[in-house]
């Protein structure tokens, strides 16, 4: 296959463009028209026009905050993307949702019994683009979903088109199908989070109404200040808010204010999401080229399709291509700067913000790619590179004595009750099991009567390390306050729960915590069960943990 790019001037030198790589007669061709001038008019004629010169060309067309071509950004320009396929088929459809659309139609359509990747771009602002991926892949989970949400500059009007049609409620959609073709998609993202854990407390889909129960925008006032006001949403760009879904780290940005005055995002929210906002990781995008080219150069392909985000554009500006150059050290290079990107994961499909996602495809079996060299071509404000890096420090920094208890190094009950909350919430979505182990130091009031509290620190962070190292890494420790600890073990069952119980108490037996001669503890065993909130789960740990103090102590139930 081969790719070139060309910015769109006129007509005399697209069909001179067409002469020279003599693609008139091409039957397996994709266009992908992206398109800086977002008016209706110019761009149906323009995809009427390549299609009267290029009769076999599937054409997809979408507007844009800037375009990409061969590791060079573009603005207010028209991109043409061409992509010609030797071994494989191309087909594509426009498709408007205030139709009836849905996915069997799409697919019966679109989709072969060999579609390898299916390139999507839907309007910017009216439709749920996250329902529309998320509903084909589970319908077609083995189809790689790439592509992204039309831009603009100006944050007012986008839209999607073909040769036939445009709509500002749609989508156009191309599949690349091919028993020799390869398809693989990964993104780059190097935001890093910054301050407090917020919760999620009232959302309807891509609105976000309420963080910690306090109105969206006086959240934003307060952190990144009242000036910030008076230029949402392209302000808030470089500030996106980051959550998790599944295996994924995801930012969302708003796109638009609401009439009532709350905040319109690219994807969607629900509430109990944990966010917290977050800034470029600079020192990551700048200093680590060879390793992100290592990273992505395993995916060997003979063209990529980029598809970034505007927010991505706005903070690194030239920067950015240094980005782009790795991935065009790889293989031709052509793409859009989006107001959402399409990702697939291995076990789900997202809609991404500030990424820089990538399509990597080939019709050739490579067993490795051929090195190529790369050099960045632009300097970074290091006055900006240095408060980056101070930023990023201080908030790890105060993030460390926030979460932690400063006696014993363990998390605190802060920590706990947000991690608690995330696994209920995971629990709930994705069908994880996990149990809670609840300690107590078995006459601990003694230790500090008999000996002074200096000893019952010491007590304290001894068995605080002898609960850290038999547990497992990925299992949670923390000190709920006084001479309790709690523990939440990932995917435990009872059994599990008892191994642990059983293990630490050996370990207590083996342990010297002179001069107290000797020192047990209780244990209150549950698991996490379908329905259980967070003061449910809790109630129930307690309670075993009061019957094994009740019962004699140095002993664990199960509740």
């Amino acid at each position: 296959m081969k790719s070139y790019n060309i910015i769109y001037k006129d007509e005399k030198t697209f069909q001179k463009f067409v002469k020279k790589y003599k693609l008139k007669e091409e039957k397996a061709l994709l266009v992908q028209v992206l398109s800086g001038i977002t008016e209706e008019e110019f761009c149906l004629s323009l995809a009427q026009f390549i299609k009267k010169e290029l009769p076999y060309a599937n054409i997809i067309g979408t507007t844009t905050a800037g375009g990409i071509a061969n590791a060079v950004m573009y603005d207010k320009e028209v991109v043409l993307s061409l992509s010609l396929f030797k071994k494989s088929t191309v087909a594509s459809k426009l498709y408007s949702f205030e139709d009836d659309f849905n996915v069997a139609m799409m697919q019966k359509a679109l989709v072969r019994e060999n579609t390898k990747a299916m390139i999507i771009f839907s309007d910017g602002f009216k439709s749920n683009a996250e329902a529309l991926i998320e509903n084909i892949h589970r319908t077609m989970p083995d189809i790689v979903i790439a592509g992204g949400r039309a831009g603009d500059e100006l944050f007012q009007k986008t839209f999607v088109f073909d040769e036939k049609n445009y709509s500002d409620n749609g989508c156009v959609i191309a599949t690349l199908s091919g028993e020799e073709l390869h398809a693989k998609s990964d993104y780059i993202l190097a935001w890093t989070p910054i301050g407090k854990e917020m919760i999620v407390t009232k959302a309807q889909e891509t609105v976000l109404y309420e963080l910690d129960g306090i109105p969206v925008l006086d959240i934003y006032k307060r952190y990144l200040g009242k000036h910030i006001l008076e230029k949402i949403p392209e302000a808030c760009a470089p500030f996106p808010l980051l959550l998790k879904k599944g295996d994924i780290t995801v930012a969302r940005d708003p796109i638009a204010v609401t009439q009532e005055g709350f905040l319109q995002y690219a994807g969607r929210f629900e509430v109990g999401d944990v966010v917290r906002f977050s800034f470029a990781d600079i020192e990551d995008l700048t200093d680590h080229l060879d390793e992100l080219y290592g990273a992505l150069s395993r995916h060997c392909a003979e063209t990529i399709f980029i598809y970034s985000c505007v927010a991505r554009k706005a903070l690194l500006g030239e920067k950015l291509e240094d980005e782009l150059g790795v991935l065009e050290a790889i293989a031709p290079t052509g793409g859009f700067f989006t107001f959402g990107e399409f990702f697939q994961s291995s076990e789900m499909a997202e809609l991404l913000n500030v990424t820089t996602t990538a399509l990597f495809l080939s019709e050739s079996d490579y067993t490795e790619c051929e090195k190529k060299s790369f050099a960045p071509k632009h300097t970074f404000d290091s006055i900006k590179k240095s408060l980056t890096h101070l930023v990023k420090m201080t908030s790890q920094e105060l993030e460390t004595l926030t979460i932690h208890d400063p006696l014993t190094a363990l998390y605190n009950r802060q920590e706990y009750i947000r991690i608690v909350t995330k696994k209920i919430k995971s629990a709930k979505r994705y069908g994880e099991v996990f149990g809670m182990m609840m300690i107590d130091i078995d006459f601990f009031k003694l230790v500090n009567d008999n000996y002074g509290h200096d000893v019952g620190d010491h007590v304290l962070k001894k068995i605080a390390q002898i609960l850290l190292k038999n547990v497992r890494e990925d299992d949670f420790v923390a000190r709920w306050g006084g001479e309790e600890f709690i523990i939440i073990v990932k995917n435990a069952k009872v059994e599990a729960l008892e191994k642990v119980a059983q293990k630490i108490q050996k370990k207590m037996l083996q342990e010297s915590f002179a001069p107290v001669p000797k020192v047990t503890l209780s244990f209150g065993l549950t698991l996490y069960c379908e329905g259980d909130d967070e003061d449910a789960l809790f109630k129930r740990v307690d309670n075993a943990l009061y019957r094994a103090k009740e019962n004699g102590r140095n002993q664990y139930i199960i509740g």
